[in-house]
């Protein structure tokens, strides 16, 4: 039995907050002060699980055509993820930039993997983690 990866990042977004003047060329650079915000020396933030979508996968495909293959069976140690995630990364925080919400880190499935045979039987997505730095909220999806 093959199991697939999943096609999902998700990404650890952290409270931010404005840490003083800011900068003379902020209205042309678009530059912020921001920092992380912390309460009780720790960190607020939100795990998001992000669904990755192949636009290949919307097309549609005559009978000639043969279909987009899934992801890597690799994706995790290849390095596919990480470049997902800094893209996926950037435009997230893009995207949200006028609010308290910044990307902290972003994590990719990881192998279960059975140690009497070394197959993988299934994958993990990360949790909030760093549960001494890091009070994270309930999950939520985009």
């Amino acid at each position: 039995m093959t199991v697939h990866i999943p096609p999902v990042l998700v990404l650890i977004v952290c409270k931010v907050a404005i840490a003083g003047a800011p900068d003379q060329n902020a209205d042309m650079t678009g530059a912020q002060n921001l920092e992380w915000a912390t309460e009780n020396s720790m960190m607020t933030c939100r795990r998001n699980e992000v669904q990755l979508y192949d636009p290949a996968e919307g097309q549609q495909l005559s009978a000639a055509d043969d279909p987009a293959p899934p992801l890597n069976p690799d994706f995790s140690e290849s390095g596919q993820c990480a470049r997902a995630g800094i893209q996926l990364a950037t435009s997230w925080d893009q995207a949200h930039r006028n609010t308290p919400w910044r990307v902290w880190r972003v994590g990719c499935p990881a192998p279960i993997v059975d140690l009497k045979t070394g197959t993988v039987i299934g994958y993990k997505l990360p949790e909030c983690s760093h549960r001494d730095t890091v009070v994270c909220e309930t999950d939520s999806a985009i």
